[in-house]
């Protein structure tokens, strides 16, 4: 467990190894974010409710992107790494633990001044985008602050879900196109596209049987009316069950000393 502790906290280190001190980004969103409100309160345009909205949705992306420029770093700055005296799950559980919190604490910075600045700008004579725009952004406040009240936690389970399921079936391609590698040659990746794209089109073709509909289609997933991601409950869990399988074949292929 200590030799797991150093490695994430040499995790959470790690954007400072590869893209500069993290009170340089601190300071970026400070000033932005101070920028942000004094505009607001200056024009309310409607502008910076939008630009925050889109801020805090593109943290959607932001796991994938953590787990794979990690990944690629690990080769350069630590190639050592595969060495430790750790096995394949522990040494990627580092990582999204890592990708986790950095993940969480953008999500909350974000989130704050969306809701800082759409208080603003919610009564502003004329918006940018129009009326339609500014409901819609009023919607979206509005279902933020229901799941800060404590209802409706559904919606932000279903959030981090899905960005870490695309995390972990990117990180699956990357390594099937590592292992690969030896044995193909620059042909790696294509091939490692062609097998994803095979195994979805098999997983597909099983979504549209009875079979499945009688095991994971169940239970309404919609909370409070606010909609849901996913068709049924059952469905939410056989995408945990895939991305189970995902990350168990991610492990086992580091554990064959695979070259990242």
């Amino acid at each position: 467990m200590k030799v797991w502790w150093s490695l994430f906290k040499k995790e959470l280190a790690f954007g400072t190894r590869w893209s500069g001190p993290i009170w340089i980004y601190l300071c970026i969103v400070l000033i932005l974010g101070g920028l942000s409100v004094f505009l607001s309160y200056r024009f309310q345009s409607g502008f910076f409710s939008n630009f925050w909205l889109f801020i805090m949705y593109l943290h959607f992306f932001a796991p994938a992107a953590y787990m794979l420029i990690s990944l690629r770093k690990e080769r350069k700055l630590d190639p050592f790494w595969l060495q430790l005296p750790l096995p394949g799950w522990k040494l990627l559980a580092a990582k999204y633990a890592a990708a986790f919190v950095e993940f969480v604490s953008g999500l909350l910075v974000s989130t704050a001044f969306f809701l800082w600045v759409q208080a603003v700008e919610k009564t502003g004579v004329e918006w940018l985008s129009g009326e339609e725009n500014r409901i819609e952004i009023n919607v979206e406040a509005q279902k933020i602050l229901i799941v800060i009240n404590g209802s409706n936690l559904t919606l932000v389970v279903e959030f981090i879900s899905i960005a870490f399921a695309m995390a972990i079936s990117l990180v699956l391609l990357y390594l099937t196109a590592a292992a690969l590698r030896n044995r193909f040659g620059r042909w790696n990746w294509p091939l490692a596209v062609l097998l994803f794209i095979a195994v979805s089109t098999l997983e597909f073709f099983f979504e549209q049987t009875a079979v499945y509909r009688y095991l994971f289609f169940w239970g309404d997933p919609a909370v409070d009316g606010a909609g849901s991601l996913f068709k049924s409950s059952g469905e939410q869990l056989w995408i945990w069950l895939n991305m189970a399988v995902f990350l168990y074949l991610s492990a086992w292929l580091l554990d064959r000393k695979v070259e990242v």
